[in-house]
This record gives structure tokens, sequence and C-alpha cells, in this order.
């Protein structure tokens, strides 16, 4: 059974699907990883079908595995909890299941085409994760530069006074509360002068 599965899915190009049997139980597995991962199992017609194999259609669907590392958290902001999280997939030889390949026959050519098409998919999933990683970095940086040029023109208003025009506000200012102290000092004496002429 083991073996016609096998040669029915290299037979239809898909080697990253294989049949094996585990103590008498069949187990099929894939190298397809992640969520969206499945393995289908449909009827086929002919003297090679699922009821003979004793098997019923259905779909198995694969599950997420979070990696054995949390990846870094790098600060971007004013505070500690300002951060993002840099974390790049493992894009070894062994990880994309491309070190054993074979092309010494036909048979290993094709299975090594059918996982270098699924490498190349898993290369370009992490290229767009490091792009939109990069792509964030790129946002938080011109965020920075700008708030570093507003506090700058903040620091240059504070510390480029004009001393003289300033020194000049201070004194009109200083002349100005004088006259108001001298004017209100006036208004408190005239009730004590009118009153001096009642009497």
């Amino acid at each position: 059974m083991v073996d016609l599965i096998n040669g029915g899915l290299q037979d239809a190009g898909v080697y990253t699907v294989a049949a094996t049997n585990d103590g008498g139980t069949l187990t099929l597995t894939t190298t397809d990883s992640g969520s969206d991962a499945k393995i289908e199992l449909a009827d086929v017609s002919g003297t090679l079908n699922l009821a003979t194999l004793g098997l019923t259609a259905g779909t198995t669907n694969g599950t997420s595995t979070e990696v054995s590392t949390t990846g870094a958290d790098i600060v971007v902001g004013s505070n500690s909890s300002d951060t993002i999280n840099l974390k790049i997939a493992s894009l070894t030889t062994e990880a994309l299941g491309i070190d054993t390949l074979d092309i010494s026959s036909q048979t290993g050519a094709e299975k090594a085409l059918s996982i270098l098409d699924e490498a190349i998919d898993e290369v370009s999933n992490a290229r767009a994760e490091i792009g939109a990683i990069m792509s964030r970095f790129e946002f938080r940086s011109a965020q920075i530069d700008t708030s570093i040029e507003n506090l700058e023109a903040a620091e240059s208003a504070i510390a480029d006074v004009d001393i003289a025009s300033e020194q000049a506000s201070l004194s009109a200012a200083s002349v100005m509360v004088q006259a108001a102290v001298s004017a209100a000092s006036q208004a408190n004496e005239m009730p004590e002068n009118l009153l001096k002429l009642l009497q």
C-alpha cells in the first residue's frame, strides 16, 4: 500500500508528501510547514481507490509551531517599551530541506525540483518578512529624525535669544509695572484727600 501511494504521488509529480508504514499504521507526512500546510485524501476511480485501501476521504491541516528563538527587541523610541522585534527565519540548506538532494537519477531530479520550488517559496516569504521589518525601521528612523529636528529647533530658539531685544523688553515691562504701581498708589490716596476736604 505504501509503495502504491508513493508511486502514485511520484507519478503525479508530488514529492513533498510521502507515505510510510509506522508499525502497521499508514502515516502520511509532508515537507510543507505552517498552519496552511495540509494533506488531502480524495477518492479516485479504478482498482486503487480509498475503499480498497481501507481509507476515507478527508483533509488534515497543519499547525503552527513557535520557533526556538524569540528574536531580539530593538528599542526604536524614547522609552524601553517602544521596540520592534527582529526575528529572521533560518534559511540554511538543512532548514530548507535541500541538503540531501540527489539528482543522479530522473526520480531524484524530479523530487529535487519539487523540493526546490518549495524552498524558493520559503525564501521568498522570508525576504518579504525582512522587507516589512526594514520598512518599519525606516519609518521609525524618519520619525526619530523629525523629533531630533524639532528638539534642535526648540533648543536653538532658547539658546539663540537676542539679548539686546530681550533687555529692552524687560526695561519696558519694568517701566510699565512702576507706572502701574504709581497709579495705584495715587488712586489709593484720593479717598483720603477727599475726606480732608470734607473736614
